[in-house]
C-alpha cells in the first residue's frame, strides 16, 4: 500500500534517507516535497508520484526514464538529477525522485509579478532557457512539455529547465496520447495532431514562451484544451508588436520564425536559435533591415502605364507640325494647336548584323553556338628609334674623394696576415707580421 502523496508526507522520510520538509508544488501525476538527504547533509527536491499512477508499470517506466534523460544532461541550466527509485515512506511504499533543489519562483510566477517584460529582460531570462534545452538536443533529447511552470528562477537569478517527464530520445515517435499529456498553449502542431516530434517542437514552445514574455499574454486562448490545440493546427501566431509596441521588426522574424506552422520552416534547434539570437544582439540594425525587408509593391513594378496600354485610335492622330521657333528660322506657316513634345530617343537596334543584310541567304546550318570569327589585327610593323640626338649622361652628384685613413690602413695589413697564417702555416705569418710592423 502506497501513501498517499500529499501533506501527509510532510515530516515522514523516505528510503530512509529524505526527510520531507515542506511541500512545494503538486500535479496531476506528483508532488513535489522540499527534502533534506541525510545521507550527503544537502537540501533537494523530491518528486513523489500519486498512488494512482504509482501502481501503473508504464508510468512507473516513464519515471525511471525521466530520472536517466535528465542524468544525461550536464549543463548549468538543467536541473540536476540526484537519485530515483522506490522506497518506504510512512505505512507503505512510493516512487521518488531526488532532484536539485533551487530557492525561488518558477517563471510562470516571475512573469505574473513583472507583469510586462522589456525585451532586453526576456533575452535575460529567454537565452539561459534555450542555452539548457540546447544542450538536450545535442544528446538526442527533447523536452515537449517547455511551458514557464517548468522553468526555476533562483533568488541569485540562476534559471533552469526542470521536468523531462515527457522528454524521448528524438527519433522516436510521439503518439497521441504521449502529445496530450503536454500543455496544450505551449504545443507545437504536429504534437496536437500525433505526428513525429523533434527538436522544432521544442522550438515552437521556446517561441510561445518568448511571445508571453513579450506581451504578457499568449497567443491562443479558449474555453478549452481542445479549442485551444485546434488553434495550433489551423492559425499563425501573430507578430508580438501587434500586441505591444516597442518590439522590432527583427525580434517579430525571429518569433514568427520559431512558430511556424510547418516544422520545415523552423530552426533546425534550439542550438539554430542561439544563433539567430546572437546576430540580432550583435548586429542590431543588420537584422533590422533583413527583418524589414519586404517584396516591392505590384504596383511599383507594373512595366506599362495606363497610355501606353491604351488602343490605338486613328482619328486622335495628326500630322506632325513645327514648333513656332523653327517657324520663324526657316519660313515654314503659322503653327496652329499647341506645341507637341520632342518624339523619345529610339533606340539604336539593327535586327540583322551589320555583314547580313536580307537578301543574304544563310551559309549552312545555323548554329547558336557558332561563335563569330575573330577580327583580324592589322601587322605591327617593327620602328627603328633614332638613337643619334641622345643627352649624355651626367652624374646626379659629384662626391670628394674619400681619403684613407691610418687605423683603416693598419687593419687592413692585420687582415691580409691573419690570411696569410690560415694560408701558408705560422712560419709564414710571422715573417709577414715582423716585415711589416718590424
Amino acid at each position: 500500500m502506497n501513501t498517499p502523496a500529499g501533506p501527509s508526507l510532510v515530516g515522514t522520510t523516505v528510503d530512509n534517507r529524505y526527510t520531507i520538509t515542506q511541500r512545494i508544488a503538486h500535479g496531476g501525476m506528483a508532488t513535489v516535497y522540499r527534502a533534506v538527504d541525510t545521507r550527503l547533509d544537502r537540501e533537494v527536491a523530491l518528486k513523489v508520484l500519486r498512488p494512482n499512477m504509482a501502481e501503473d508499470p508504464a508510468v512507473i517506466e516513464k519515471f525511471e526514464a525521466e530520472a536517466k534523460n535528465t542524468a544525461k544532461i550536464n549543463h548549468p541550466h538543467v536541473i540536476n538529477v540526484y537519485d530515483q527509485g522506490v522506497g518506504p515512506a510512512g505505512d507503505g511504499n512510493v516512487a521518488f525522485l531526488a532532484m536539485e533543489f533551487i530557492e525561488g519562483h518558477t517563471l510562470r510566477e516571475v512573469m505574473r509579478a513583472a507583469k510586462d517584460m522589456t525585451v532586453e529582460e526576456t533575452w535575460n531570462i529567454a537565452l539561459p532557457i534555450i542555452r539548457g534545452v540546447a544542450a538536450a538536443h545535442r544528446i538526442g533529447l527533447i523536452h515537449r512539455d517547455i511551458k514557464p511552470e517548468n522553468v526555476l528562477v533562483s533568488h541569485d537569478g540562476d534559471i533552469k529547465v526542470a521536468d523531462f517527464g515527457l522528454a524521448r530520445a528524438a527519433s522516436n515517435h510521439t503518439g497521441t496520447g504521449m502529445a496530450l499529456m503536454g500543455t496544450v498553449s505551449y504545443m507545437s502542431p504536429e504534437l496536437v495532431t500525433g505526428e513525429q516530434a523533434d527538436e522544432r517542437s521544442d522550438v515552437y514552445a521556446l517561441g510561445i514562451l518568448v511571445f508571453e514574455m513579450l506581451t504578457g499574454s499568449r497567443p491562443y486562448t479558449g474555453e478549452s484544451a481542445v479549442a485551444i490545440a485546434v488553434q495550433h493546427t489551423n492559425s499563425r501566431v501573430p507578430a508580438p508588436s501587434t500586441l505591444v509596441s516597442g518590439i522590432s521588426a527583427a525580434v517579430d522574424d525571429l518569433v514568427l520564425h520559431m512558430t511556424e506552422p510547418s516544422p520545415e520552416d523552423r530552426p533546425a534547434d534550439a542550438t539554430e536559435v542561439l544563433i539567430l539570437i546572437q546576430h540580432l544582439l550583435e548586429n542590431p540594425d543588420t537584422a533590422e533591415q533583413l527583418a524589414g525587408h519586404v517584396p516591392a509593391d505590384e504596383a511599383d513594378t507594373q512595366a506599362f502605364n495606363d497610355v501606353a496600354t491604351q488602343p490605338f485610335d486613328q482619328t486622335a492622330t495628326r500630322p506632325y507640325q513645327p514648333s513656332p521657333e523653327s517657324a520663324e528660322v526657316d519660313g515654314s506657316m503659322d503653327v496652329t494647336g499647341p506645341p507637341q513634345p520632342p518624339a523619345p530617343p529610339q533606340p539604336n537596334v539593327s535586327i540583322l548584323p551589320p555583314s547580313v543584310t536580307a537578301e543574304t541567304a544563310p551559309a549552312g546550318d545555323f548554329n547558336h553556338y557558332q561563335r563569330e570569327p575573330a577580327p583580324s589585327h592589322r601587322a605591327v610593323m617593327p620602328q627603328t628609334r633614332a638613337l643619334d640626338n641622345q643627352k649624355p649622361h651626367e652624374p646626379a652628384q659629384n662626391f670628394a674623394p674619400i681619403a684613407p685613413s691610418r687605423a683603416a690602413i693598419m687593419t687592413l695589413l692585420i687582415v691580409m696576415a691573419a690570411a696569410a697564417t690560415v694560408l701558408f702555416g705560422h712560419w709564414a705569418g710571422t715573417w709577414i707580421m715582423s716585415w711589416l710592423f718590424g
